[in-house]
């Protein structure tokens, strides 16, 4: 049976970017496609996705959609020529004509963020009566999209056409939950009983997440790890208890990176290519990253840290500007590159300032910096508190650039300890998030780059290792067709 996928999220590259789950929305329905699925993309009509997806061509145009007690109208376009799976957008400027994604930098969240997102998730039904196409499988990510599945279990399935779809929800990040007033329930024009502990009601609130965990057939998560670890008080967010009641459901898979776009030998940001066999490239990058970021001469001397990293304490931020001084105590320098919190901004812009032969920050978003400092550094820093899969640390195995991480989520999964494991690391881990292991590990790494023939033969065997989207695509068609023969 080919299987037919309608994949509905909230970002996707190369349309709109906040983080990780567009990279997935970008990346995996094309993987899925090469595999023989019939893949269809539903996204937001944001300014960016008009710039990125021109020429569009009208779908329909009017369509009514319920929020609460208003109908509103929407308009489906779809882009003219994506090079793969087709990819439809709903277009309601009054919710997504706006600069930010979820929320504006000074004032924070959208107030209307959940009459944006049951309008998203509400188009599905029309996209695919007016297409005439049903999906075997509605996959949907995080909770912006989240309570297509309930729309589906309360009023969908019975339309015929509808009766064998099946719905999976992916987990990117189950710290991020669509939370609103109990009040808010009203708007999404479900029936009362979905607003009870056995539904989307959470503490008195409207849990737009927890619609998807409880409705849908199939969960997954970014990581095996993190599957686990969402299932324990520490990391459940509150909802553990609902996820390990759908533990028989819940499956944890790795995401890949797309190795079309990070590719040592033919990226187009990078001054020099190299591979696994000629590093020689990868020395020139350094070179030029250390020139371009204004470090001086005797730096290439030095092992390069870098960190491509959202500003948040979910990243672990803190902890390296809690171990900074002793770290400028060690031969390395230190390169970051990224935005968010403003404390950590400023604390970082100190650290500079403080340390102006040792310390470049960039507080912005450069696609095209951040792979020069993938190509260009020694390690990778990533000490997150946790991590549901993470992305950088695959793009730098990829890129020889050593991996020091915490032993969380999908970094546990994808980087091998090479004190534990000397002959198979692939990178350095620390176990407690502590200033103390964190530079445990990184004194460990700065010792091993010492020695620079053990060094290549490291990031020889980082540069071996397999993260292709295909695995990943794999896995999930495995799913799919499990849940679709049920």
């Amino acid at each position: 049976m080919d299987l037919k996928v309608l994949f509905c999220a909230s970002e996707a590259t190369p349309f709109a970017k906040t983080g990780g789950l567009a990279d997935v929305a970008g990346a995996l329905p094309k993987a899925l496609s090469a595999l023989g699925c019939d893949v269809r993309l539903l996204l937001p009509l944001y300014p960016s996705a008009r710039e990125a997806a021109a020429p569009l061509e009208p779908v329909r145009e009017w369509i009514p959609i319920p929020v609460g007690v208003h109908t509103y109208h929407g308009h489906l376009w779809k882009a003219a020529d994506t090079n793969g799976p087709a990819v439809y957008f709903l277009e309601k400027d009054e919710f997504f004509h706006r600069p930010h994604l979820y929320a504006h930098p000074l004032r924070g969240d959208y107030e209307d963020n959940a009459e944006r997102f049951i309008l998203l998730s509400r188009a599905v039904y029309p996209l695919c009566r007016h297409l005439g196409w049903t999906p075997h499988i509605l996959h949907l990510n995080d909770w912006q999209t989240a309570t297509a599945a309930a729309y589906l279990h309360f009023h969908w399935r019975h339309d015929p056409a509808f009766a064998s779809t099946r719905s999976l929800l992916t987990i990117h990040n189950l710290g991020y939950q669509g939370l609103f007033p109990g009040s808010f329930f009203g708007l999404t024009g479900l029936p009362p009983d979905a607003f009870s502990v056995d539904g989307m009601e959470f503490w008195g609130q409207v849990n737009f997440l927890k619609a998807g965990l409880v409705y849908s057939h199939g969960l997954t998560t970014v990581s095996p790890r993190y599957s686990r670890e969402i299932q324990e008080p520490e990391n459940g967010f509150g909802l553990d208890g609902v996820l390990r009641n759908r533990s028989a459901d819940l499956r944890g898979i790795l995401n890949g990176i797309d190795t079309s776009v990070w590719d040592p030998r033919t990226d187009p940001h990078l001054p020099a290519h190299f591979d696994a066999e000629h590093l020689s490239g990868k020395t020139e990058c350094k070179k030029q990253l250390l020139r371009e970021m204004g470090f001086p001469g005797e730096a290439l001397d030095r092992a390069l840290c870098v960190v491509i990293s959202r500003l948040a304490a979910q990243k672990g931020v803190d902890l390296i500007l809690q171990a900074l001084d002793a770290m400028m105590e060690l031969p390395l320098s230190l390169a970051v590159l990224g935005t968010g919190d403003p404390e950590l901004e400023k604390a970082l812009g100190e650290a500079e300032r403080a340390h102006p032969d040792r310390v470049r920050v960039r507080l912005t978003f450069d696609e095209s910096l951040a792979h020069r400092l993938e190509a260009g550094g020694d390690l990778f820093l990533m000490p997150s508190r946790y991590e549901p899969c993470g992305l950088n640390q695959m793009y730098s195995l990829r890129y020889g650039t050593i991996p020091l991480v915490a032993a969380v989520g999908g970094l546990d999964d994808s980087v091998v300890d090479a004190v534990r494991n000397p002959h198979t690391g692939t990178g350095f881990k620390f176990y407690r998030h502590t200033p103390e292991d964190f530079l445990a590990a990184l004194k460990a790494a700065l010792h091993l780059y010492e020695n620079r023939e053990k060094w290549r033969e490291l990031q020889r065997r980082a540069m071996a290792q397999d993260f292709s989207w295909a695995r990943a695509a794999r896995a999930y068609l495995d799913f799919y067709r499990e849940l679709a023969a049920d």
